[in-house]
């Protein structure tokens, strides 16, 4: 990162697993994005975070994004993610997809996919959306037609994890040049 502000921002964030809180938190910063969620989608999310995994970043104890996925046969799926409205394009999104990179490896999956509006949908939060993930190494696998006349079609994308994971001991930085 070439910005001073902005790594001196994420230095004060903390990634972790959740609590009964977290899912509050998030679910409340999916309700002010209303742009991406309709009450039926909240609706969703409170019950799949109920029976999926959800990764969150915290910004002094505060949450100010979320991720939730689940493990399928040979892949992590992104269900939902979100992130403060006032933090967006901070690199935090970024964060929660590293950490869901992590956990992949850790399942020794390869791939994560998330479904999404296709390109056809010219809404600009979904535009901002597929941007986000293609600049973050997801490609086009194809298109799922809506089996519900009304609904809108999706794209599905994934990532292709190459390298290997490292310990945690290998990650550690030296104080010396």
């Amino acid at each position: 990162m070439n910005n001073p502000r902005v790594e001196e921002y994420h230095k004060t964030m903390k990634l972790e697993k959740t609590t009964e809180q977290d899912k509050k938190e998030s679910i409340n910063i999916a309700r002010n994005l209303k742009e991406w969620f309709t009450k039926e989608a909240i609706k969703k999310m409170e019950k799949d975070f109920l029976k999926e995994n959800l990764l969150v970043i915290k910004e002094n104890g505060t949450v100010v994004g979320f991720l939730c996925y689940r493990l399928e046969k040979n892949k992590m799926k992104i269900i939902w993610m979100g992130v403060k409205r006032e933090l967006q394009r901070k690199g935090i999104g970024k964060k929660l997809l590293f950490k869901l990179e992590i956990e992949s490896k850790k399942h020794n999956l390869n791939i994560i996919q998330v479904e999404t509006l296709t390109d056809k949908d010219k809404y600009e939060p979904y535009f901002i959306t597929r941007n986000f993930y293609y600049k973050n190494k997801f490609k086009k696998i194809r298109y799922k037609k809506s089996k519900i006349q009304g609904n809108d079609d999706l794209v599905i994308l994934e990532k292709e994890l190459t390298y290997k994971l490292f310990s945690p001991k290998d990650l550690k930085l030296s104080n010396s040049s």
